[in-house]
C-alpha cells in the first residue's frame, strides 16, 4: 500500500521542534518497520482468498485488517509530518500542494482498507461494501502515487531518482491490480464460475501485496541513499540540494545557448 515519498528532509518526530533531533530516524525507522510488517500481513492474507484455502478465509481478513492499520498508522504519521513540516518551511508553493494531495490520498486510502477489510468477514456478509471500499480506496492511492510523480525533477541524483520511479510505480501498479481484482466480487456467478474468477482476484492481490512489500523496501533503500549523498555533499561543503540545482542551471544554460544560436 502507498505512502508518501518525498526528496526533502524529513521531520519524523511529530514533537520535537529541532529537525536534527535523533529520535527523527528512530521514527523513521519505526515507520519503515511498521510499513514492511503491513506489507508481509498483506500477503499473508491475499493466500488465504484463494478458493482451496475458503475455509480460513476469515483469517485471510483479519491479517488484511492488521496490515491496513499499519499502513494508516504510517499514513496518518506521513500526513501528520507534511503539516509539520510545511508550517516550519510555510513557502506556499507547488511542492506543499502536491505533498498534501498524496498524503490526504494515502490516509483515505488507508482508512477505506481499514474499513472494507473488516467488511469481508464472513460474519458481516458486506463483501460489496468491502469491494468498494477497495476501489475507491486504490483510485486515491493511485491519485497520491501520479501526484507523488510530479516531485521526479526534483530528485537530487540519477540513482535517487530512478529509486524513486521504481517506488512510485510499484505503487500506483499495485493499487491498480487491487482496484481490478476488487471489482469480481461485486458480481454473482456460479460456482465454477466464481472459483476461477476468485482464483485470478486472489493471485492479483498477491501480487500486488508483493509489490507494496518491495516498494517499501525500496523506500528504506533510497533513505540510506540520500543519507550517503547528505554525508558526502556535507563533507564536501555543498549543499543537499547542490546536483540538483546544477542540473537546473544546465538546463538553463543550454536554453539560453539554444536561443542565442537562432
Amino acid at each position: 500500500m502507498p505512502h508518501l515519498v518525498t526528496h526533502r528532509p524529513r521531520v519524523s518526530d511529530l514533537k520535537s521542534s529541532n529537525p536534527k533531533s535523533a529520535t527523527h530516524k528512530l521514527w523513521e525507522t519505526i515507520n519503515a518497520f511498521s510499513y514492511k510488517l503491513g506489507g508481509l500481513a498483506f500477503v499473508a492474507g491475499s493466500v488465504f482468498f484463494f478458493p482451496a484455502l475458503s475455509n480460513y478465509l476469515v483469517i485471510g481478513d483479519w491479517l488484511f485488517f492488521a496490515g491496513s492499520l499499519l499502513y494508516l498508522l504510517v499514513t496518518g504519521h506521513d500526513l501528520l509530518e507534511v503539516f509539520k513540516y510545511w508550517r516550519m518551511h510555510s513557502t506556499r508553493t507547488f511542492a506543499d500542494h502536491i505533498e498534501y494531495i498524496a498524503a490526504w490520498s494515502y490516509v483515505l486510502g488507508s482508512v477505506l482498507f481499514t474499513v472494507g477489510s473488516l467488511c469481508f468477514l464472513p460474519s458481516l456478509e458486506a463483501v460489496a461494501l468491502g469491494s468498494w471500499c477497495f476501489i475507491v480506496g486504490s483510485v486515491l492511492f493511485v491519485i497520491g502515487g501520479f501526484a507523488n510523480l510530479l516531485q521526479v525533477v526534483e530528485a537530487p541524483s540519477m540513482i535517487y531518482m530512478q529509486l524513486f520511479n521504481v517506488t512510485v510505480a510499484q505503487f500506483i501498479l499495485g493499487s491498480g491490480l487491487f482496484a481490478v481484482a476488487s471489482i469480481p466480487y461485486l458480481w454473482q456467478l456460479d460456482a465454477a464460475a466464481e472459483r476461477q474468477v476468485t482464483t485470478l482476484a486472489a493471485s492479483s492481490f498477491l501480487f500486488a501485496s508483493v509489490l507494496f512489500f518491495v516498494g517499501g523496501v525500496c523506500i528504506y533503500y533510497r533513505k540510506l541513499v540520500g543519507e550517503k549523498l547528505m554525508a558526502f555533499c556535507h563533507a564536501n561543503g555543498l549543499g543537499t540540494m547542490f546536483i540538483s540545482a546544477l542540473r537546473k542551471e544546465d538546463d538553463v544554460t543550454s536554453r539560453e545557448n539554444s536561443s542565442s544560436s537562432r
